[in-house]
């Protein structure tokens, strides 16, 4: 499915690293990995604000914030995050001194606003509603013909 969404665009690659582990694969582990293959490289990490509502419980979630900066893509329907003030030294708003930082700052990119999520459309597959408007043309048949989140 990530080389169906990222066939168009040349500067983006899709690895494998995680389907290719033989153990519970963490995000730390996968940093690691592009850390690894790319140490020249400000490597980012880029979540939903879903996702961000629980980081603290992420496994290795400070390391994490050692090794990277989050970008994190603002929703429309969040209004909490869990234990914010704990990581609340990290935010940065400034776009250009998040750029200029290897690690340690997170970003709210809130551009380009967004409901979407996988859990919503995991959600509209089991209800058997559509789901074009929300995955390419070939996700959406890749997704029925493999019977996904059902």
């Amino acid at each position: 499915m990530l080389k169906n969404a990222t066939y168009n665009h040349d500067s983006l690659v899709v690895d494998d690293f995680e389907c290719r582990s033989d153990k519970v694969s963490y995000t730390i582990d996968t940093i690691n990995y592009f850390g690894k293959a790319y140490p020249e490289t400000n490597l980012r990490l880029i979540i939903g604000e879903d996702n961000f509502n629980s980081f603290t419980q992420w496994h290795k979630y400070e390391e994490i914030l050692n090794l990277v900066n989050i970008i994190i893509l603002s929703r429309d329907n969040i209004i909490n995050y869990d234990n914010i003030n704990h990581i609340r030294n990290f935010i940065e708003e400034n776009i250009c001194l998040f750029n200029d930082t290897k690690s340690k700052k997170i970003h709210f990119s809130d551009k380009k606003k967004s409901h979407l999520s996988s859990t919503m459309v995991r959600s509209l597959v089991n209800l058997n509603q559509s789901i074009d408007e929300y995955v390419s043309n070939d996700n959406s048949s890749y997704i029925k013909e493999k019977g996904l989140y059902k």
